[in-house]
């Protein structure tokens, strides 16, 4: 009976130490993993930098005439203003907006 249970003992210290390598291997094995992870991630990062300075790229050498059409809406802005103020065209904040709408459109 103490032989077997030396024996027992015995097999329990080795799969305890078999255990701590297992543990160990798979640590390791995680490690490696996120570096990979983090690889992929780096090398997608990479790809849409790459997509974007090629836009970037088409972007600048499009014509400049775009500029017109990028200009804001001022009248609709002047809209939503005197909306937000209840106020009217016709009032002095109307007139004042308008004559800053035609100084600006005036240095295009």
């Amino acid at each position: 009976m103490q032989a077997e249970l030396k024996s027992l003992e015995t097999r329990l210290k080795h799969s305890r130490k078999e255990k701590k390598e297992l543990e160990q291997q798979l640590a390791d094995v995680e490690r490696e993993n996120n570096i990979l992870k983090d690889g992929t991630v780096l090398n997608r990062r990479l790809e849409q930098i790459r997509e974007l300075e090629r836009e970037n790229q088409q972007l600048r050498q499009q014509p400049q005439t775009a500029g017109a059409s990028l200009a804001p809406d001022y009248e609709a802005i002047r809209d939503r203003t005197l909306n937000k103020l209840k106020v009217g065209k016709q009032s002095t904040a109307g007139k004042a907006i308008d004559a800053f709408i035609k100084e600006l459109n005036h240095g295009l």
